[in-house]
């Protein structure tokens, strides 16, 4: 089993600091999750396909990776020659130390909490979650002061139920957006626990905002019926009562980053390990077309309350996020869960320092691997990067003098950074990374491509064009190849090898 997980060395000895000795931890449990997995496959007499060596990633493929994942942007050229020509042990260590730091590193992290809280230009929650951004600041002091403030109820136009099922989705890994309607026979809340949970996201003279449907149909309650605030059951143990003369929403969030089974740190250190190694259990299915304009909002009720329902038996399982559906409560937490919900704990509940603790690990530093593979064998972490599709904004920022974090956070529905796969906000975890054939059109005919191209310095070298767009040097044949067109088309030649290099799956995967 050795073989199969084989990379950067670090042992034990040599982990002398805090840091070091966390990455030990992360990369003991990925790595235990993935030998088990593939025992009780081996155990069950299942015929294995051929298992990858799980290698170590080159200088050339860790830079580009870690510029993307942590600060949102490609290397630059003078970066890539001296990380390439640095022999330092600890080189990569230290770039993500200095990445982390960066602006775009702030940006890219508020983005993330964006996503996670529907965060809009308009929102007055926008420029607090900005500089909570840049001081790191820990994730329980997020929580407490988004939740518990009620700018989430102003963002949602105190639509009680709204509020509660994007809330319970986004911090702590449990979908209620089916006992919205029903008690559906495959998930653990009723409708009644919803609409209580629901009823703690309201005001506290505010006490009959919240009342069952006039088509409620259970024993334990009247249609019409108002709702008492409720917390929902997270563990077997019963969650505590709500208290009086309280506000319940902030209750709530107080509750939520003291709960016992910690549920809101394991969910956010899933959140940010997806950022840095994507989810290999799933793939994104929107192949055809480009983004819906108008969100797809519909009335769940004939009452006044609108909402948005994800569909529960059309939503493919790409379309959610990766951690609703994970059994959180019934024993069956994966070593690789416990240990990066340990370790988020442990690094105060801070974004960028959980961060930097992944980006050290022997799994982030290792190739990347094709979710196609069927190799994972049900492990949902596997200890190395997915090969995913580039960013929307490092796309984007790629190709305009019109940067991303100059934009409106939903910018109109015709603006490319929409049909590359920025979100409208309106739900959490919306932004995707689509590969369809509009995304093709676009970067082999659109304006955007050749103009940035064009707009490159005349007389680039090779070298510099490979090492700018693609973060490493051309190999032997390459070079010859650009070299025979440059003398061919000497006018066109460095617009011409850029966008073929824009144009190659290199260029917009991450591997």
């Amino acid at each position: 089993m050795k073989h199969l997980l084989c990379g950067l060395a670090f042992t034990t000895s040599a982990l002398a600091d805090t840091t070091q000795q966390a990455v030990a931890r992360v990369d003991a449990a990925l790595t235990r999750d993935f030998q088990q997995a593939l025992a009780q496959q081996r155990s069950r007499n299942n015929p294995l396909p051929p298992t990858p060596v799980l290698s170590a990633a080159d200088d050339a493929v860790f830079l580009r990776r870690a510029c993307i994942d942590i600060a949102g942007r490609l290397p630059r050229v003078d970066e890539v020659r001296a990380f390439l020509a640095d022999q330092s042990p600890d080189k990569r260590a230290r770039l993500t130390d200095a990445l982390i730091k960066e602006p775009s590193a702030v940006e890219a992290r508020f983005r993330m909490l964006a996503e996670a809280f529907r965060v809009k230009d308009d929102d007055a929650l926008a420029a607090w979650l900005k500089q909570a951004a840049a001081d790191d600041r820990p994730f329980d002091q997020i929580v407490t002061h988004i939740v518990g403030s009620g700018l989430l109820s102003q963002r949602d136009g105190n639509n009680p139920l709204r509020t509660a099922t994007e809330v319970a989705y986004a911090v702590l890994g449990e979908d209620l957006h089916c006992a919205l309607c029903h008690d559906h026979p495959f998930n653990d809340h009723t409708e009644l626990e919803a609409y209580q949970f629901a009823a703690c996201f309201t005001a506290s003279d505010e006490f009959d905002n919240v009342r069952l449907p006039m088509d409620y149909k259970y024993r334990n309650g009247k249609p019409g019926e108002i709702v008492n605030p409720k917390l929902i059951r997270l563990t077997r143990e019963a969650p505590p009562e709500m208290k009086d003369r309280k506000d319940p929403r902030m209750q709530v969030a107080q509750w939520i980053t003291t709960e016992s089974s910690h549920r809101f740190a394991t969910i956010a250190a899933l959140r940010v390990w997806s950022s840095l190694f994507g989810m290999p259990g799933l793939d994104v299915d929107r192949t055809v077309g480009g983004v819906d304009p108008a969100p797809a909002w519909h009335d769940v009720r004939a009452d006044t309350r609108v909402i948005y329902s994800r569909n529960c038996f059309t939503t493919p399982a790409s379309d959610r996020a990766t951690w609703i559906g994970d059994d959180f409560s019934r024993g069956t937490l994966l070593d690789a869960y416990v240990a990066l919900g340990d370790e988020f704990r442990l690094c105060g509940h801070r974004i960028g320092e959980f961060q930097r603790i992944l980006a050290r690990t022997n799994a982030y530093n290792r190739a990347g691997f094709d979710h196609r593979r069927q190799w994972m064998f049900g492990t949902r972490l596997v200890p190395a990067p997915k090969i995913r599709r580039l960013p929307a904004e490092v796309v984007w920022d790629t190709l305009s003098v019109e940067k991303s974090h100059q934009l409106p956070q939903v910018p109109p529905a015709e603006h490319p950074l929409r049909m590359l796969g920025r979100s409208t906000r309106e739900w959490m975890d919306e932004s995707s990374a689509p590969i369809s054939h509009e995304l093709v059109r676009f970067m082999l005919n659109s304006a955007d491509v050749e103009n940035a191209v064009a707009a490159g310095p005349a007389g680039i070298s090779i070298e510099d064009l490979f090492l700018s767009i693609l973060g490493r040097y051309p190999s032997g044949i390459e070079k010859a190849i650009a070299q025979n067109h440059h003398y061919a088309s000497p006018e066109t030649a460095s617009q011409d090898i850029a966008w073929a290099l824009i144009n190659t799956a290199e260029f917009m995967f991450r591997p």
